[in-house]
């Protein structure tokens, strides 16, 4: 299959598409992975890469499905004409934003079913930094949970720089 695009009007071809695409999972995957794994792993490198093999396993499936999901019709769309680097970096915190929010939303309506149930008590944090109390996020959590949405965000910016990278600036039509 040739790098050259099916359709005339399209400055990159489904190859560069697909190729884009996976990239952004294994790349998003990555940016997810290592700092877990090196957190649960106590920065130690043989028992970060036990993690690793952990989080590859879980991790990769679920990255490609996001990725072919929602990353996929967006680069579609995008890939008919050729990207620019501010054009690759804003599209790729969109696609970073709107994980995100599907994430956020998740995570929320699973934390107000388990506030509804009045015969169970969690808290996750302690002390000062206490984030959620049965399932609803104090001010402390809203302020972790917005700080770690913005550095997703600017790791999908980031992310979809190294992919215009690799894939290139595309055909002119």
């Amino acid at each position: 299959m040739s790098d050259q695009p099916e359709n005339q009007s399209d400055a990159y071809s489904r190859r560069q598409w697909v190729r884009a695409v996976n990239l952004s999972a294994i790349l998003g995957w990555l940016v997810v992975a290592v700092p877990i794994s090196m957190g649960i792993g106590g920065g130690e490198v043989r028992q970060s890469a036990g993690v690793m093999i952990w989080a590859a396993v879980i991790g990769l499936p679920i990255a490609f499905a996001v990725s072919w999901l929602i990353a996929a019709p967006i680069l579609k769309r995008m890939m008919r004409s050729p990207i620019t680097w501010l054009r690759a970096a804003s599209s790729g915190a969109f696609v970073a934003f709107i994980i995100a929010l599907v994430s956020i939303v998740m995570g929320r309506l699973r934390g107000w079913m388990q506030s509804m149930n009045p015969d169970s008590f969690s808290q996750r944090g302690g002390g000062d930094r206490i984030q959620e109390v049965d399932g609803i996020l104090t001010t402390y959590g809203w302020l972790v949970l917005g700080q770690r949405t913005a550095v997703f965000v600017l790791a999908g910016a980031f992310i979809a720089i190294l992919i215009r990278a690799i894939i290139g600036p595309g055909r002119k039509p």
